[in-house]
Parts: C-alpha cells; sequence; structure tokens
C-alpha cells in the first residue's frame, strides 16, 4: 500500500475513484460494460438467453427502438419488448403439417415512416408472400405480393429479407418436387427478388436470381464487398454454403454436393453429415474476434457455424456451441452489436429443455 501525498485534485479524483469502482466491478461480473454492451475482452462468446416459452419460433427482426418481431410456426408473431417481455401481436391463419406455416419476415426500409411488414407463410393454396402493416401493437393485413409458390410439409425455403438494392429477397425450396429447381417457370427451388415498388404495391411474379436450390433457408450480403452468400439443405449431407451469382444455376437435383459439370455452380464448402443450416446473418459491428464473419444457424447440428469467407474461398469453418442449445434456427445482429439466436427444440424434432423454445443473447468474443 501507498499514501497517495499530492495536491486536493488528485485527492477529489481518487475519492471519486472509490465511488465508482463499485459499479464498474458490477458491470464486469454481469459481463456488461457502460462503453458497448456487444464487446467484451474475454476470448470466449458470452450467452444469456432472454425469453423463454415460445413455440417453434421461426424468425426475428428488430424494430426501431430495439424492441422485436419474432414469428412462431403455428401461426402466431411475438413481439419481444426491450425489457424482454413477450406479447403477442399477431395470430395469422396457417397450415401447417411440417416445416411449413408461418415463417420469414422483414421490414420494409422505411418501416420507422410507414410501418409495413412482409411475411412469408403457407396457405390452402400454397405459399404466399403477404404485407401488413404494423401499427397500435397489432398486424392489419394489406395484400398478398407475391403467389404461386408450390407449398409442401417439407422444403418450403421461407427466408425474407430486403437487399442492398432495397428490393425484397426470397428463398423457396423444391417442395419436394426436385424437378421444380431446375424449370425457369417455376418459383420454387430459387432464389428470388421483388422489386420495392411492387412490394409496397400490387406485387407481381418476381425475378429468378439463382435457381437449382433444394431448400435455401438462410442468406445474406457480405458488409463491404456487397457479396450475397446463401446456405441451404442438401441430400443425405450435403448442406451447402454458396456465394450467389446472378442467373447462376446450382444444379440441384441434377448434381449436389461438391459435384462439378460446366453450366452449374458448386458450392463453397459442403456438410456430410448433414448439419441442417437456417438462416443467417454477417457479424457487421466492429471489435470482435467475429466481426466480418458468416454466422449460420444449424437445426440437425445443434451449433452455430461460423465461416470467414474471402470471395469464394473459406477461410474459417468453425461450429461453434455444439449440443449445448439444441436446434438452431436462425441468427441475427441486433442493433446493440449482440447476437440473438432463435432454438427450435419444440418442432417435432428435437429434445426440449425446460424453457424451450428460446431466444438467445450472444456477444461474440473480443478481438
Amino acid at each position: 500500500m501507498f499514501a497517495v501525498r499530492d495536491r486536493p485534485g488528485t485527492l477529489r479524483a481518487v475519492r471519486r475513484l472509490a465511488l465508482i469502482l463499485p459499479l464498474v466491478l458490477a458491470l464486469a461480473a454481469c459481463g456488461g460494460s457502460a462503453a458497448d454492451g456487444a464487446r467484451t475482452a474475454g476470448s470466449t462468446p458470452s450467452v444469456s438467453t432472454v425469453a423463454t416459452g415460445l413455440r417453434v419460433p421461426w424468425e426475428i427482426a428488430f424494430l426501431p427502438g430495439g424492441d422485436a418481431l419474432i414469428t412462431e410456426r403455428p401461426g402466431r408473431v411475438r413481439l419481444l419488448t426491450a425489457r424482454r417481455a413477450l406479447r403477442p401481436v399477431a395470430d395469422i391463419p396457417v397450415v401447417t403439417g411440417g416445416e411449413d406455416g408461418l415463417l420469414g419476415l422483414a421490414l420494409d426500409p422505411a418501416f420507422a415512416r410507414n410501418r409495413l411488414v412482409y411475411v412469408f407463410l403457407t396457405t390452402r393454396s400454397g405459399n404466399v408472400v403477404r404485407r401488413y402493416r404494423y401499427s397500435g401493437g397489432r398486424f392489419a393485413f394489406q395484400r398478398t405480393i407475391v403467389r404461386g409458390i408450390r407449398a409442401a410439409d417439407n422444403h418450403d425455403g421461407g427466408r425474407l429479407r430486403f437487399g442492398p438494392d432495397r428490393r425484397l429477397y426470397i428463398s423457396t425450396g423444391d417442395a419436394t418436387q426436385p424437378s421444380l429447381a431446375q424449370d425457369r417457370g417455376a418459383l420454387n427451388g430459387k432464389l428470388l427478388r421483388l422489386g420495392l415498388g411492387a412490394a409496397r404495391g400490387a406485387g407481381g411474379r418476381p425475378q429468378i436470381v439463382s435457381l437449382g436450390h433444394r431448400n435455401p433457408q438462410g442468406f445474406d450480403w457480405q458488409p463491404g464487398t456487397g457479396r450475397l452468400y446463401e446456405d441451404e439443405h442438401g441430400q443425405t449431407g450435403n448442406d451447402e454454403i454458396n456465394l450467389i451469382r446472378a442467373g447462376a444455376n446450382y444444379g440441384w437435383p441434377v448434381l449436389q454436393g461438391g459435384a462439378r459439370r460446366a453450366g452449374f455452380t458448386a458450392p463453397l464448402t459442403t456438410y456430410s453429415p448433414s448439419i441442417a443450416p437456417s438462416g443467417a446473418t454477417f457479424v457487421r459491428r466492429g471489435g470482435s474476434a467475429w466481426t466480418g464473419d458468416y454466422l449460420v444457424g444449424a437445426l440437425r447440428g445443434e451449433q452455430i457455424r461460423r465461416l470467414r469467407v474471402r470471395g469464394s474461398r473459406v477461410l474459417v469453418n468453425q461450429a461453434l456451441f455444439g449440443g449445448r442449445f439444441g436446434r438452431i434456427r436462425t441468427v441475427v445482429e441486433g442493433p446493440d452489436g449482440a447476437l440473438y439466436a432463435l432454438t427450435n427444440n419444440t418442432d417435432g424434432r428435437g429434445t426440449p429443455k425446460p424453457g424451450d423454445d428460446r431466444v438467445l443473447r450472444i456477444v461474440p468474443p473480443g478481438s
């Protein structure tokens, strides 16, 4: 120990330090940071449970202000408040018997002004994309903007996201009819996009971005490059991570896995046995060991897959949290820079634990 013998100002500073030190230590014990709640100096990620008691959640999308909308496959939309309370905001009639039902959800790029929300769901006539207005804590139906996507108990795709070009991108599965993925007259087995004017207006037939997909459930654009990466379920393994190029054919069902043939685009990497990749995101927040990486929720693999990609090269391919939380449907980056993952253990294929299904908050390890 040593005594401070200095000017009165120094003595006052030491006293102030003595007052705030307990608060700093308390924040550290909770894994928090006064400067950045999503950044940690540790070498391992921090995981906490944000919400429990969900029923087959499929998508989570954050609203301005920190609340989030969560879809549940049986047809319910719930609001997760910034204070971690769950509140139902919509019950949408759907057909569900396997992997179909209420799936993807995306917010309009101008949501703060127009309150428009887009959802992918299964009806008696097939899969559709609908537009709603979220106002006063409830959904109000406006219009069905995309029709003609065949539905099945399995292989429905169902992810919605707006791209950097402000178009609405839609992933569709082959609806257990593999030939549809090569049929340019069909909307199944494709990545599609719909212009913003059509999405906000009368809708219409979307443009085919790429074809030859079996069951694509996750995609996102790489920060800095704008490249579009996608993941999909293969058959008996052969799950794929793809770099999407407009007009490219990714082979299914003519080719799968790492097979190559002129006229088809091969995946960047494959997984056998299957991990069943689903929703994905790039980590955009700086200052972590995962910044710039592509994270993929995996169902059968019961993990989050972390990939570092550079063009068509995969530099890192790591399994995170293997078996710890069960089936992971999707992972997204929240406005606080943390990652939010949905478990899918109540979907009939998992082993639910008390509290399942849940929302997990993951703070990446420091750089």
